[in-house]
Protein backbone atom coordinates (compact mmCIF):
# COMPACT_ATOMS: atom_id res chain seq x y z
CA UNK A 1 0.00 0.00 0.00
CA UNK A 2 1.50 3.24 -1.16
CA UNK A 3 0.63 6.44 0.59
CA UNK A 4 0.75 9.84 -1.01
CA UNK A 5 2.98 11.70 1.39
CA UNK A 6 3.42 15.43 1.00
CA UNK A 7 6.40 17.07 2.60
CA UNK A 8 5.83 20.40 4.39
CA UNK A 9 8.21 22.41 2.14
CA UNK A 10 6.56 21.24 -1.07
CA UNK A 11 3.78 23.34 -2.53
CA UNK A 12 1.38 21.63 -4.86
CA UNK A 13 2.03 22.85 -8.43
CA UNK A 14 -0.78 24.30 -10.38
CA UNK A 15 -0.55 23.91 -14.12
CA UNK A 16 -0.23 27.09 -16.14
CA UNK A 17 0.59 29.43 -13.24
CA UNK A 18 4.12 30.11 -14.49
CA UNK A 19 2.74 30.99 -17.92
CA UNK A 20 0.50 33.64 -16.41
CA UNK A 21 3.40 35.13 -14.45
CA UNK A 22 5.57 35.18 -17.59
CA UNK A 23 2.80 36.86 -19.59
CA UNK A 24 2.26 39.55 -16.95
CA UNK A 25 6.02 40.22 -16.68
CA UNK A 26 6.35 40.44 -20.48
CA UNK A 27 3.46 42.90 -20.79
CA UNK A 28 4.84 45.04 -17.95
CA UNK A 29 8.29 45.08 -19.58
CA UNK A 30 6.88 46.08 -22.96
CA UNK A 31 4.81 48.87 -21.39
CA UNK A 32 7.87 50.17 -19.56
CA UNK A 33 10.00 50.08 -22.71
CA UNK A 34 7.24 51.77 -24.73
CA UNK A 35 6.95 54.52 -22.11
CA UNK A 36 10.68 55.17 -22.19
CA UNK A 37 10.75 55.34 -25.99
CA UNK A 38 7.62 57.49 -26.17
CA UNK A 39 8.75 60.01 -23.59
CA UNK A 40 12.36 60.02 -24.71
CA UNK A 41 15.16 61.31 -22.57
CA UNK A 42 13.86 64.49 -20.86
CA UNK A 43 17.39 65.54 -19.84
CA UNK A 44 18.78 65.61 -23.37
CA UNK A 45 18.32 68.78 -25.47
CA UNK A 46 16.13 68.34 -28.53
CA UNK A 47 17.98 67.13 -31.60
CA UNK A 48 18.56 69.32 -34.61
CA UNK A 49 16.08 68.98 -37.47
CA UNK A 50 16.86 66.24 -39.94
CA UNK A 51 18.71 67.30 -43.12
CA UNK A 52 15.48 66.96 -45.11
CA UNK A 53 13.82 69.58 -42.88
CA UNK A 54 14.92 73.19 -43.37
CA UNK A 55 16.35 75.18 -40.52
CA UNK A 56 14.31 78.16 -39.31
CA UNK A 57 14.99 81.44 -41.14
CA UNK A 58 17.90 83.43 -39.80
CA UNK A 59 17.01 86.42 -37.64
CA UNK A 60 19.18 89.34 -36.53
CA UNK A 61 20.67 87.34 -33.64
CA UNK A 62 21.72 84.35 -35.76
CA UNK A 63 23.03 86.59 -38.55
CA UNK A 64 25.23 88.41 -36.03
CA UNK A 65 26.39 85.07 -34.59
CA UNK A 66 27.20 83.74 -38.10
CA UNK A 67 30.00 86.32 -38.35
CA UNK A 68 31.75 84.58 -35.44
CA UNK A 69 31.88 81.23 -37.29
CA UNK A 70 35.28 80.66 -38.88
CA UNK A 71 35.72 78.80 -42.16
CA UNK A 72 39.31 77.99 -43.00
CA UNK A 73 41.60 75.35 -44.50
CA UNK A 74 39.33 75.15 -47.56
CA UNK A 75 40.63 72.77 -50.19
CA UNK A 76 39.21 71.14 -53.30
CA UNK A 77 40.17 67.62 -54.36
CA UNK A 78 38.91 65.21 -56.96
CA UNK A 79 38.65 61.44 -57.00
CA UNK A 80 38.03 59.39 -60.13
CA UNK A 81 37.28 55.68 -60.37
CA UNK A 82 38.31 53.31 -63.14
CA UNK A 83 35.01 53.95 -65.01
CA UNK A 84 35.81 57.64 -65.35
CA UNK A 85 33.24 58.83 -62.81
CA UNK A 86 34.57 61.62 -60.64
CA UNK A 87 33.62 63.16 -57.32
CA UNK A 88 34.84 66.58 -56.23
CA UNK A 89 35.36 67.15 -52.52
CA UNK A 90 35.41 70.39 -50.60
CA UNK A 91 37.29 69.96 -47.32
CA UNK A 92 37.44 72.62 -44.65
CA UNK A 93 37.34 73.42 -40.97
CA UNK A 94 34.63 75.19 -38.97
CA UNK A 95 35.40 77.06 -35.77
CA UNK A 96 32.78 78.31 -33.35
CA UNK A 97 34.09 81.71 -32.30
CA UNK A 98 30.88 82.68 -30.53
CA UNK A 99 29.71 82.25 -26.95
CA UNK A 100 26.87 79.81 -27.66
CA UNK A 101 26.72 76.19 -28.81
CA UNK A 102 25.76 75.52 -32.43
CA UNK A 103 23.18 72.71 -32.73
CA UNK A 104 22.82 72.89 -36.52
CA UNK A 105 24.60 74.81 -39.26
CA UNK A 106 23.75 74.94 -42.93
CA UNK A 107 26.13 76.26 -45.56
CA UNK A 108 25.23 77.40 -49.07
CA UNK A 109 28.03 76.57 -51.49
CA UNK A 110 28.05 78.34 -54.86
CA UNK A 111 30.27 77.38 -57.78
CA UNK A 112 30.78 80.06 -60.43
CA UNK A 113 31.75 80.24 -64.08
CA UNK A 114 34.61 82.48 -65.37
CA UNK A 115 32.15 85.42 -65.63
CA UNK A 116 31.13 85.21 -61.96
CA UNK A 117 27.71 83.68 -62.64
CA UNK A 118 26.53 80.93 -60.28
CA UNK A 119 26.48 77.60 -62.13
CA UNK A 120 25.76 75.34 -59.14
CA UNK A 121 24.26 76.09 -55.73
CA UNK A 122 24.18 73.37 -53.08
CA UNK A 123 23.34 73.38 -49.39
CA UNK A 124 25.30 71.29 -46.93
CA UNK A 125 24.79 70.74 -43.21
CA UNK A 126 28.16 70.02 -41.52
CA UNK A 127 26.65 70.30 -38.01
CA UNK A 128 23.35 68.71 -37.09
CA UNK A 129 23.14 66.85 -40.36
CA UNK A 130 23.97 63.26 -39.52
CA UNK A 131 22.14 60.53 -37.72
CA UNK A 132 22.41 60.93 -33.96
CA UNK A 133 25.30 58.61 -33.16
CA UNK A 134 28.76 58.87 -31.69
CA UNK A 135 30.19 57.54 -34.96
CA UNK A 136 28.94 60.52 -36.98
CA UNK A 137 30.61 63.78 -35.89
CA UNK A 138 28.05 65.85 -37.82
CA UNK A 139 25.35 64.93 -35.32
CA UNK A 140 27.16 66.47 -32.34
CA UNK A 141 26.76 70.17 -31.52
CA UNK A 142 29.76 72.49 -31.84
CA UNK A 143 30.59 74.12 -28.50
CA UNK A 144 32.16 77.58 -28.15
CA UNK A 145 35.85 77.55 -29.11
CA UNK A 146 35.68 74.11 -30.76
CA UNK A 147 36.70 73.34 -34.33
CA UNK A 148 35.60 70.53 -36.60
CA UNK A 149 36.63 69.39 -40.06
CA UNK A 150 34.02 68.78 -42.72
CA UNK A 151 33.84 67.29 -46.21
CA UNK A 152 31.20 68.02 -48.83
CA UNK A 153 31.00 65.83 -51.94
CA UNK A 154 29.81 66.95 -55.38
CA UNK A 155 29.25 64.31 -58.04
CA UNK A 156 28.27 66.49 -60.99
CA UNK A 157 29.93 69.87 -61.42
CA UNK A 158 29.08 71.85 -64.57
CA UNK A 159 31.66 71.95 -67.33
CA UNK A 160 31.73 75.76 -67.31
CA UNK A 161 32.77 75.93 -63.64
CA UNK A 162 35.90 78.10 -63.25
CA UNK A 163 37.74 75.45 -61.12
CA UNK A 164 38.16 77.94 -58.27
CA UNK A 165 37.06 77.60 -54.66
CA UNK A 166 33.31 78.16 -54.35
CA UNK A 167 31.67 80.99 -52.44
CA UNK A 168 30.46 79.73 -49.04
CA UNK A 169 28.01 81.46 -46.72
CA UNK A 170 26.06 80.48 -43.62
CA UNK A 171 22.42 80.12 -44.68
CA UNK A 172 20.96 78.39 -41.63
CA UNK A 173 21.86 78.37 -37.97
CA UNK A 174 20.30 76.81 -34.88
CA UNK A 175 21.77 77.76 -31.50
CA UNK A 176 21.31 76.27 -28.03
Amino acid sequence: MEENVQLPFQVPRQRGQWRLALLVASIAGLLLLGGILWLGNPFQPPAAPSPSQPLPPMDAETEAFAKAIGLDKLELSRWQNFLGQSVTYLDGRLTNGGARTIRALELTIEFQDPYGQVVLRETFRPIGGGRPSPADPRSAPLKPGESRSFRAAFEHLPADWNNALPQIRVSGLLLE
